[in-house]
């Protein structure tokens, strides 16, 4: 292994890739629902599954730790989409440092929240 450390190969776009990932999480953890009877979906179409937009999305600030990876070219690794795989658990754990209600169910709405403090 050198003694070099590489970041990213593509930070620009490194950095893009995570923000969509977070986005889609985003939408996954509270505004997607796919609605299904005897097999089919009942809203198929983008006018009635909300998807997040620029509007919904926080401010966001991406930083990369410092890797290598020997057999990565420049010792890069694949990025893939890792902001999308916590951020449903991380808002509903945000919910309940906040409330005391555990969501567990997805997506995370108004309604469970006020149930589960309705029923405390």
């Amino acid at each position: 292994m050198k003694d070099t450390f590489f970041t990213v190969v593509n930070p620009v776009a490194a950095e893009g890739q995570q923000q969509g990932a977070i986005a889609q999480g985003i939408g996954y953890a509270i505004t997607e629902r796919l609605i299904v009877e005897d097999g089919r979906p009942q809203n198929p179409n983008f006018s009635d599954y909300r998807l997040p937009c620029t509007m919904d999305m926080p401010p966001l600030q991406v930083a990369f730790a410092d890797s290598y990876e020997p057999t990565g070219p420049f010792g890069a690794k694949g990025l893939g989409e890792l902001g999308l795989d916590p951020t449903a658990a991380v808002i509903a754990n945000a919910i309940h440092d906040a409330c005391g209600v555990r969501i567990t169910t997805l997506p995370i709405t108004a309604e469970k929240i006020r149930d589960g403090l309705a029923s405390r």
